[in-house]
């Protein structure tokens, strides 16, 4: 069980956290919440987007169907594999973004035990960075580190933009971590971020509720805030390729 939060990271300021844990053990379906915010606009109970949590159980729960009937899940590559997908945003300015400017790092982890795929868990968890400052990136792999050490396999799209910022924080900050030499580049599979969520939603009905992906900028304004304080701070909804 993962310790919640972790005992031995201490929670940055200007931060949100939010955690979804989802189990399935004998078909009985259980879905845990966890969410806290040092950021002075939300309080710990006004990080969730209410309107999108029944949807966001019912999602969860068909994952985790989905793979327990996979046929011949056995012979598949991943059988028994810590499964990691992750994705980062950063600020617009992509050569601002290479230096380590991120303020959200959204991960889901699948991990297919060998001995009782039945009994199977899915973690998704986003941190968000509210203050978009890049001296503060360093926490979100620190918070984020529990859930990504030991994975087998790396799910991502774009590994040339994700991979690479993420390893630039990592060095940068001397994070004891290392990704695993297997990283999926799933744009090799998906000709862009809207065919896989077309895709994701035909599996498992999911479907971004806020932000689509190409209006991103748009979405960024939000997230900076009006004015100089960036007053207004929009967070942004658990999305479909973070859970996928």
């Amino acid at each position: 069980m993962i310790d919640w939060p972790p005992s031995h990271c201490k929670f940055p300021e200007n931060f949100i956290e939010r955690i979804f844990s989802f189990e399935k053990c004998e078909n009985n379906f259980g879905c845990s919440l966890f969410g806290r915010s040092s950021y002075h606009e939300y309080l710990d109970d006004e990080v969730w987007d209410e309107s999108i949590l029944d949807n966001i159980y019912d999602v969860g729960e068909e994952i985790l169907d989905f793979t327990i009937c996979c046929p011949v899940l056995s012979v598949k590559p991943y059988f028994g594999k810590k499964i990691l997908s992750l994705d980062i945003e950063t600020t617009t300015w992509f050569p601002k973004a290479y230096e380590g400017f991120v303020n959200i790092l959204g991960i889901s982890v699948l991990d297919l035990n060998a001995y009782s795929v039945e009994n199977s868990r899915l973690v998704v968890h986003q941190i968000f960075n509210m203050l978009r400052k890049k001296e503060m990136a360093c926490h979100l792999l620190h918070l984020a580190h529990e859930f990504m050490d030991d994975a087998d396999i790396v799910l991502v799209f774009n590994k040339g933009f994700d991979i690479k910022i993420l390893t630039t924080i990592i060095e940068n900050f001397s994070i004891d971590f290392t990704f695993p030499e297997m990283i999926v580049d799933l744009k090799h599979y998906y000709r862009s971020l809207e065919h896989l969520e077309h895709f994701l939603r035909d599996e498992v009905s999911f479907r971004r509720v806020n932000s689509e992906k190409g209006s991103y900028p748009d979405y960024y304004k939000l997230f900076k805030g009006k004015g100089s304080k960036g007053l207004g701070k929009q967070i942004e909804p658990i999305r479909a390729y973070n859970i996928g």
